[in-house]
This record gives C-alpha cells, sequence and structure tokens, in this order.
C-alpha cells in the first residue's frame, strides 16, 4: 500500500524506528526459540538455583539407585564411582535435543520430569547424575560453559567436563566466571548448528525483511541476505562438534553476519523518508 495515510515503520526517524524493528525481531526469536511460554518460565527459575534440582530422594531415582549399588559392589575408589555414575547415567537416560523432547530451544529438567521422557540433553543428564552422586554422599553441583552441562564434586569432575566454567551453582547462589566469556563464541556456534535449520532461516528472513531497503539498492539487499545465509552455514558446519570445533569457521561466520547487519544498519540510517514512496 502507498499513499500519505498509509503507516509505515520507515516513514519514522530512524531513532524510532530502529529500536521498534529490534523490538520485533527479538520478539520474533523469542517465539521461534522458546514456543511455550510456561516451559520457558519454568526453564528460568530452574536455573535461578540448578541444584535445587538435585533430589537423591525422588521416588522416580529409585530403579537406577538400586542398579547403582548393584555395579558399585566392590568399588572403593572415588574416582571409580564416579565412573559408574556416570556409564549408568549414559546408558539409562540417552541422549536428545530439547527440541525434539520438550519443543523448546533449552530446558532445564528435574529428576522426574528426566525420568518421565526417559531421554534428555547434557542438563537433564547433569542433574540425574548429581542426584545420585548426592545419595552416595558427594557434594555434587552444576556447572556450565553456555554450550555444555555438567557435575562438579570434591572428588573430581564428570558428565564431559567441559573448558572454562561459565557459570557454577553453588550453596550460596550462582556463581559467574568472567573467564568464561571466552567460551562464547564456540557456544553460539555449537547452538546455531544444533538447531533446526528451518526455525534459523525463518529468523534470517525476518530480519532481512526489517531492515531491507525495498525499492532502492535490491543488489545491496541481496548481497546482506547472502551475507547472512553464508555466516548461518559457516557457523553451523564449525559448531558441529562440540568437542574439536573449527574455529575459523565460526569466526567466519560471525563476521559475515556483522558486515550483513553493518550493511543494513548503515542503509537504515539513511533511508529517505517520502511520503510518495513509503512503504507499509
Amino acid at each position: 500500500m502507498t499513499g500519505d495515510n498509509s503507516f509505515s515503520l520507515n516513514r519514522l526517524a530512524w531513532p524510532m524506528r530502529l529500536p521498534i524493528k529490534w523490538m520485533i525481531f527479538g520478539l520474533a526469536t523469542f517465539v521461534v526459540c522458546f514456543p511455550s511460554p510456561s516451559t520457558f518460565y519454568r526453564h528460568v527459575q530452574h536455573w535461578r538455583n540448578p541444584n535445587s534440582l538435585i533430589e537423591p530422594d525422588a521416588p522416580s531415582l529409585s530403579p537406577l539407585i538400586t542398579t547403582l549399588e548393584q555395579r558399585l559392589a566392590g568399588v572403593t575408589t572415588d574416582e571409580r564411582k564416579l565412573q559408574v555414575v556416570e556409564s549408568l547415567v549414559l546408558e539409562k537416560v540417552p541422549y536428545d535435543w530439547d527440541w525434539n523432547t520438550w519443543g523448546t530451544a533449552d530446558f532445564m529438567p528435574t529428576v522426574t520430569e528426566v525420568m518421565d521422557m526417559g531421554r534428555e540433553d547434557c542438563d537433564g543428564r547433569a542433574v540425574v547424575a548429581a542426584s545420585l552422586l548426592k545419595h552416595l554422599g558427594y557434594d555434587a553441583q552444576i556447572v556450565t560453559d553456555f554450550a555444555h552441562v555438567w557435575v562438579k564434586t570434591e572428588a573430581g569432575e564428570l558428565m564431559g567436563p567441559g573448558g572454562k566454567k561459565a557459570i557454577e551453582a553453588t550453596d550460596e547462589g550462582l556463581k559467574f566466571n568472567w573467564s568464561g566469556l571466552a567460551t562464547l563464541p564456540a557456544a553460539a556456534a555449537y547452538g546455531v548448528a544444533v538447531f533446526p535449520l528451518i526455525r534459523e532461516i525463518i529468523l534470517l528472513v525476518v530480519l532481512w525483511s526489517l531492515f531491507r531497503r525495498r525499492r532502492q539498492g535490491f543488489l545491496y539487499d541481496l548481497v546482506a541476505f547472502g551475507l547472512l545465509v553464508g555466516g548461518l552455514m559457516s557457523m553451523r558446519i564449525g559448531g558441529e562438534d562440540y568437542r574439536s570445533p573449527i574455529l575459523w569457521l565460526q569466526w567466519l561466520g560471525l563476521i559475515a553476519i556483522f558486515i550483513a547487519l553493518s550493511v543494513m544498519m548503515a542503509r537504515s540510517f539513511s533511508w529517505p523518508i517520502s511520503t510518495k514512496h513509503a512503504d507499509v
């Protein structure tokens, strides 16, 4: 639609236009990643105190405890006990992405939820392992490096310890380690790599549609979209293997996306406001 009475975000001055567009994109991102607000709320509540999810006396844990006690017969060293706990959890809780299990980008479940579903990713497995260790008398705590969640005890770490600890759940609350920020690029790439591709493409289309200049400089818009897609694919390939990431592909993807956003932002600043050619 065109005309003097039609409304278009692009007719607003850029200091008003850009925040509104980014809010729209942020809302789209939230809906795509967390379709269920109630599940997202529970996820946030659980992450406020992950150690509260450690339930050594949870009724649903009883079958695992019985099996664990049988396998620990004659085991005396802490190292071996941790190995037995880890192997049991890996065996009894098959790995699956939260998107397949809960229909959301990420979810930190309770012990009962894990056992009821019968599968989980690293955070659910860590909660179960920590609960078993607590039952054995260990002071188990949840830790993460933004991409992976594992368990820390006074006797050692298990469930595939990552690199630098970014967040540690302690009795006093969450402890944030600034050095853990160094893991963010790899964590972001890994998150991009394992998230459903179709949903990432939806977000790219929404982003490009919000910031492209519809009637002017179509070639620039096409190049920007190509950079966004290329950056996305580069990050997906570079982050597929969490343990052995292809760092140069991750950085190439981040740079390509940054350039695309910079081009779109610069063009948005200079948008000519015209009632004659205004878009809806």
